[in-house]
């Protein structure tokens, strides 16, 4: 397993060889598309805290990236995707998700548009190559090309109530400006750095995208903006990456439903049943899947996805039921996708599939080594902050 590109620079730990040989896979770290995630830098509520209060950062690299680019580049994602791509707006970001033929999710994904003929599809880790190709020889694309383009670019997040005040401080003029979503190139260190509003903390943030070859002239900016700027801007790991994304209620594939990379049978789902119908249009073009989603939405969901929360544990099994009372009887009403500790809200949070006629059930609970654990849970986000979507940016 090798280290990715901004580790040395986050790493408040040993070595990366003996931090990888004194660490366990799954419980310390995560391999992320070969390369090495740590569920912290050294200190997971400290990294936390600083991504809520002031500023943090994040290593993107590992992202699976696919450059399509082509006269038909638009059209083949609105084949693949959900929601059309070829009619959405030039530099912007786009969340995006793709299905099986059956209307189960086969990936979420983030897409910048650069133009109408240029784009950058980026799911978090599964190789989806072979899929691609065969849409492309199914529906007779001529004039569209595919790129794995994961090693030519390094990504770096930065999150926070101040990481627009870093970025200016770092040279990208006016990146307060930007609106959500948006991207935008910033000449940077003799090349360019491409820069959009966007993240995964339910927070205001940035992620920035550049040429390996740049990377240690960015992180030399980050180390000017830490002591211009007095802040630490400490790397966070998995553990923050997840507390912060369960607070916002954000969906992550193979945790919050079954892929390819992640099996489980009977966790699949379909975008309605996770909170993404919205990112499905069943008016617009034809596209994989949409024929047994217009089936789907006629005839209703079998699961709801809720957020739930409880500040009696610190740790669930992934997949553990989840109990109400109907008719005085003890009943499963559904199931945990995944959880982890939230320091902010002091408490254990997690997503969970309901089953639809249960959403509305009071008085639930889970066992954790045999003993009821009191739950309550909630539709939507646990936090909703006003500074993610604010224009421009607050700066302090």
């Amino acid at each position: 397993m090798l280290k990715s590109a901004f580790f040395d620079f986050m790493n408040r730990r040993a070595d990366f060889d003996h931090f990888l040989s004194s660490s366990v896979l799954d419980r310390d770290y995560i391999n992320w598309n070969g390369l090495f995630l740590p569920y912290d830098y050294g200190n997971a509520e400290e990294e936390y805290s600083s991504l809520r209060n002031s500023c943090a950062i994040f290593d993107v690299s590992p992202l699976r990236k696919y450059r399509i680019t082509g006269d038909e580049a638009g059209e083949f994602l609105d084949k693949l995707l959900t929601r059309p791509a070829s009619t959405a707006a030039s530099m912007t970001g786009i969340y995006v998700i793709f299905c099986h033929e059956d209307g189960t999710l086969i990936d979420d994904s983030i897409l910048y548009k650069f133009s109408n003929d240029d784009y950058l599809l980026m799911p978090s880790d599964m190789d989806h190559s072979a899929y691609f190709d065969s849409l492309i020889k199914r529906f007779r694309f001529q004039a569209v090309s595919i790129l794995d383009c994961t090693d030519e670019w390094v990504g770096m997040a930065i999150q926070g109530p101040l990481s627009a005040a870093v970025l200016l401080n770092m040279g990208c003029e006016n990146v307060d400006k930007l609106v959500p979503y948006e991207v935008r190139q910033f000449p940077f260190a003799g090349g360019q750095i491409q820069v959009a509003r966007m993240g995964f903390t339910a927070d205001l943030g940035y992620e920035c995208w550049l040429e390996p070859g740049l990377a240690s002239e960015f992180t030399g900016a980050i180390e000017l903006a830490r002591e211009s700027m007095d802040l630490a801007i400490p790397g966070y790991g998995l553990s923050t990456l997840e507390a912060c994304r369960l607070e916002g209620g954000f969906i992550v594939a193979g945790w919050d439903f079954a892929t390819k990379a992640d099996p489980a049978p009977g966790f699949e789902r379909n975008p309605f049943e996770v909170g993404l119908g919205w990112l499905v249009e069943l008016d617009g073009v034809d596209f994989v899947g949409k024929k047994a989603l217009v089936e789907k939405k006629r005839e209703g969901s079998r699961y709801g996805i809720r957020g739930f929360q409880t500040a009696d544990v610190q740790e669930v099994e992934d997949g553990a039921s989840i109990y109400g009372s109907k008719d005085g009887a003890e009943i499963v009403i559904g199931s945990v996708n995944c959880s982890t500790w939230s320091w902010g809200l002091e408490s254990l949070i997690g997503n969970a599939s309901i089953y639809t006629e249960h959403v509305c059930t009071r008085d639930l609970w889970i066992r954790v080594n045999d003993r009821p654990v009191k739950i309550t849970l909630r539709r939507g986000p646990f936090i909703n902050l006003d500074r993610r979507t604010q224009i421009p940016a607050p700066l302090g």
